[in-house]
Parts: structure tokens; C-alpha cells; sequence
């Protein structure tokens, strides 16, 4: 099941333009879906918690900081002087996507092992900009990789063995 975003928040965001409110009240949300949709908005659900569910979180993490949330969407990683073992956690939801980039490469590499994968074993960031872009697909598939970058080389990739 997608997300349904109605008109009345639009490209431009909530509240851009002379002809758009300041902000979009939960009730004027709903409205706008069931207006658009035929069916009402599924129960419990607000404008605030839609909106924040299409924000993308981007986090920080210094050298020797060894686990990568799976909360965060994007993950902006500075490697240390040595060799780190960096641990990705299972997904919770089917779909969840979360990027990882090195962003300061002090001269050691970062080598990315996910609790739960039947694609890859590793990837191995070495260089400034090499990024992998991972999705959960559940506990029985864990991530998978949706693709990776690299402007020196591509990040290495390790397969499980047969």
C-alpha cells in the first residue's frame, strides 16, 4: 500500500504561493483525500504525521561510529585512521530505503555487514562519495542493495557464499 498524497499539499509543499494556505489543517487534509480519493482517510492519521513521514532524515555519523540506524533515510559517514566494521540492524517496515555515503574519508574504510541479507555479505566503502543505496524487503529476503556509487570505484560488494 502507497502512500496517497492529495492536491492540496502539491510539489510546491504545504503553504507555497499567494493562493495557499499557511498551513493545512488535519481536518482540511482529510477532507482533501476522501475529496480526491472516494474513501475517507484511514483513521488516526493527520496532516502532521503524513507530512512527516515524506521528510527525509539525514544523519551524521563520525568516525568510529560503528552502527548505522535503520531509522535514518540517509546516513552521511566519516571513516577514521583504521579499518571499520560497521553493523546495519533488520529493517521494520517492507520498503524502508536508506542511503549510506562517505563523506570524509580520514584514510581508513568502512566495511558494512547488514543483520539480515540473502544478496550481499558486505559493502566496502573506501573513498570519498562511494554510496549504496539499500531497501528492507523483510526477514525472510533482509536488504537488498538498489544500487550502488562510486567516483573512484564502485564500493566493493561481497556475495554470500553458496
Amino acid at each position: 500500500m502507497g502512500i496517497y498524497v492529495p492536491t492540496l499539499l502539491g510539489a510546491g509543499g504545504i503553504g507555497v504561493g499567494p493562493d495557499r494556505p499557511t498551513d493545512v489543517s488535519p481536518a482540511q487534509y482529510n477532507a482533501a483525500y476522501e475529496d480526491q480519493n472516494g474513501t475517507a482517510f484511514p483513521a488516526g492519521f493527520t496532516a502532521a504525521q503524513v507530512a512527516a513521514s515524506l521528510r527525509v532524515v539525514t544523519t551524521p555519523s563520525a568516525a568510529d561510529s560503528l552502527v548505522i540506524s535503520p531509522l535514518a533515510a540517509v546516513v552521511l559517514k566519516t571513516t577514521g585512521g583504521d579499518a571499520e566494521a560497521l553493523t546495519l540492524a533488520d529493517g521494520t517496515e517492507i520498503g524502508e530505503i536508506i542511503t549510506i555515503q562517505m563523506v570524509v574519508d580520514a584514510g581508513g574504510v568502512g566495511t558494512l555487514t547488514v543483520a539480515t541479507s540473502t544478496t550481499f555479505a558486505t559493502v566496502v566503502f573506501a573513498d570519498v562519495a562511494d554510496t549504496c543505496t539499500l531497501q528492507w524487503r523483510g526477514s525472510t529476503l533482509g536488504w537488498v542493495i538498489l544500487g550502488c556509487y562510486g567516483l573512484t570505484a564502485q564500493p566493493t560488494i561481497t556475495v554470500p557464499a553458496p
